[in-house]
């Protein structure tokens, strides 16, 4: 059937009409949700806009309207919508005049949702002048939710001129104790974008004073009321032991010239005392403090050393607490947590089977080695595939047990169960096979010098017979039950502090001086006190007061009695030994130029 042309003219007409008036819709639709936007109905506003989402992109209502939409539904907890949309304008139409305004604000939400480097990059991008100040705000709002430090390090990498970014990783990283901090990248952080120093705990190297000589204060628990001899065996005696052998060592720096002046100061184990002395005042005239040795008066000392910039050294504490997050202490010794990582970096190196097993001691220190050593492997794809802590003989005996337990293969295989594939059959008997195979342990780290643990599982892995690789500490030399020759049989792996070599001229000389100053032989104690004063005051007449820049940048250094010391961007010794032996004496490993010197273990 033909229609008439009026009819036909008609309908043309108001299809011409409706469209005019969808177009006026748009506008009113585009109107209305601006009002709800401003008066801050988020939630109207978006009802409005959504309709412009329908209409053609080339109309001044869809990419505005589609913005505002955007706006409104994140206003209304609706982020996933919110940045779906804003995804959109930027893939359609990315030379919009609004652009910037868009990249602004998906930048913050991708910053809000975890991904750091996408937003500061969209951040970044912002050419408008007004606008960059809103990206600076956007930036410091939103990095307070990041504390991975690799994460914002790369971050960093990829926005290298991103001064907000420099400042908060700077902050991070001086919030982080000083076995962690990143020394090296904080320094360069506030030399490339001229932070404030005094802003951070870091020290000066220009305010750092070399003097004629140098004043130290000795804090230790003389407990000089105790020091009759008619109470025989002093209780202290370890205290005295490290006094005398850091007077050895103030007589040997002053030999030239009164290069050090000592000063004692008796703490008695007691806050009270400690408290007297700090309020005397008589500290601030101090170069450097040696001690204290508790937990208590060391955290009062290490309050007063971290308010009034004063360097101090704890010559027996391995405590990473000891040194916190203060740029002035400083352990002679290294930290569970430097063991740890260069154990691991060894066992990455030098291990083929990717599989590992801990076992862990009663001590906080144990756990704390275990765990970093755990973290470490892992993140370079070991599979942790046992981990067990010991905090008791039965805890000790139930890993013996595990070690070794045996079965029947045809005893198994009938019951169904799933057992590790066999591995090397014990002694018992030519049928039985260990439950746990030496593939699946890989090897073992025992972090203890909890003598029956040890004990116990070196007596374990020496009944398997399959060789499998054991790492441990260094103390194990001193346990009555474990010989030398056992350890050197079974490979063993010591991860140590330090040593020296007692056949050494320096070690005779400081004994003979000591003979001579006390009328006996110097002790252990007499050792650490020594070496303590001997290679810190070097470093105070080296470099001054301040002398972090130079310890700091100086790398490896030899002891006088000990093997070295290494404070590469660290306050606690990073020179971690890692021994065998070999022909009934040790063996380093993992410093090549050891063999230039004798290498003997501790007696």
């Amino acid at each position: 059937m033909r229609l008439k042309p009026i009819i036909i003219f008609g309908v043309i007409l108001f299809l011409s009409a409706f469209q005019l008036s969808a177009q006026i819709d748009y506008q009113s639709e585009y109107l209305s949700g601006k009002n709800y936007f401003r008066s801050g109905d988020y939630q109207r506003a978006q009802n409005h806009f959504k309709n412009l989402l329908d209409s053609d992109d080339s109309s001044p209502f869809y990419l505005y309207g589609s913005y505002f939409y955007a706006l409104s539904a994140y206003e209304t907890g609706n982020k996933e919508r919110a940045m779906e949309v804003l995804a959109n304008i930027r893939t359609t139409h990315p030379e919009w005049e609004k652009i910037d305004e868009v990249n602004l604000w998906y930048g913050k939400m991708l910053m809000q949702e975890g991904s750091l480097t996408k937003g500061l990059n969209l951040l970044n991008s912002t050419k408008k002048d007004e606008l960059k100040g809103i990206a600076t705000e956007i930036k410091k709002a939103t990095l307070g939710s990041y504390d991975s430090i690799p994460l914002l390090q790369k971050a960093m990498e990829l926005n290298p001129y991103d001064e907000v970014l420099a400042k908060y990783l700077a902050m991070k990283i001086n919030q982080q104790p000083m076995v962690d901090r990143q020394v090296e990248l904080m320094e360069f952080l506030i030399d490339s974008f001229d932070l404030n120093r005094a802003s951070y705990d870091f020290v000066d190297k220009s305010v750092t004073e070399k003097k004629d000589q140098y004043r130290v204060a000795v804090l230790l628990p003389f407990m000089a009321d105790d020091l009759s001899t008619s109470k025989g065996n002093k209780g202290n005696q370890f205290v005295l032991d490290i006094y005398q052998g850091i007077k050895v060592a103030v007589n040997e720096l002053n030999q030239d010239s009164k290069k050090i002046k000592l000063f004692a100061y008796d703490t008695y184990r007691d806050s009270l005392k400690t408290a007297e002395i700090l309020e005397s005042g008589e500290l601030l005239e101090m170069d450097m403090i040696i001690g204290p040795l508790y937990p208590v008066p060391a955290e009062m000392v290490r309050a007063y050393s971290y308010k009034f910039k004063i360097n101090m050294v704890n010559p027996l504490s391995t405590n990473s607490e000891t040194i916190a997050a203060n740029p002035y202490s400083f352990l002679m010794k290294s930290t569970p947590e430097t063991r740890a990582k260069t154990a691991a970096r060894f066992a990455i190196d030098n291990m083929e089977n990717k599989n590992a097993t801990i076992f862990y001691g009663s001590k906080s220190q144990d756990s704390i080695f275990a765990y970093t050593y755990k973290r470490i492997l892992e993140a370079d794809s070991f599979n942790i595939t046992w981990m067990a802590g010991s905090k008791s003989a039965v805890a000790s005996t139930e890993i013996l047990r595990s070690l070794t337990e045996v079965y029947d293969p045809d005893t198994v295989y009938n019951s169904g169960k799933v057992y590790i594939s066999n591995t090397v059959k014990v002694r018992v008997g030519e049928e039985d096979s260990l439950i746990m195979s030496r593939d699946t342990i890989g090897h073992i780290m025992v972090a203890s010098s909890d003598n029956l643990l040890v004990s116990n599982i070196l007596s374990g892995l020496d009944t398997r017979r399959d060789g499998i690789p054991i790492l441990g500490y260094d103390e194990w030399l001193d346990f009555n039950q474990i010989s030398f020759d056992q350890l050197q049989r079974m490979g063993v792996i010591m991860i140590g502090q330090n040593y020296f070599d007692f056949s050494s001229h320096q070690v005779a000389e400081f004994k003979e001086n000591y003979r001579k100053d006390y009328n006996k032989l110097p002790t252990q104690y007499s050792y650490d006190g020594y070496e303590t004063m001997w290679f810190f005051g070097e470093q105070l007449i080296e470099f001054g007061n301040y002398f972090q820049y130079g310890l700091y940048n100086e790398s490896f250094q030899a002891g006088h009695l000990y093997f070295g010391f290494d404070y590469t961007n660290a306050n606690d010794n990073q020179v971690v030994p890692i021994m065998k032996m070999e022909g009934l004496e040790l063996r380093m490993l993992n410093y090549e130029y050891i063999e230039e010197k004798p290498s003997v273990f501790t007696d």
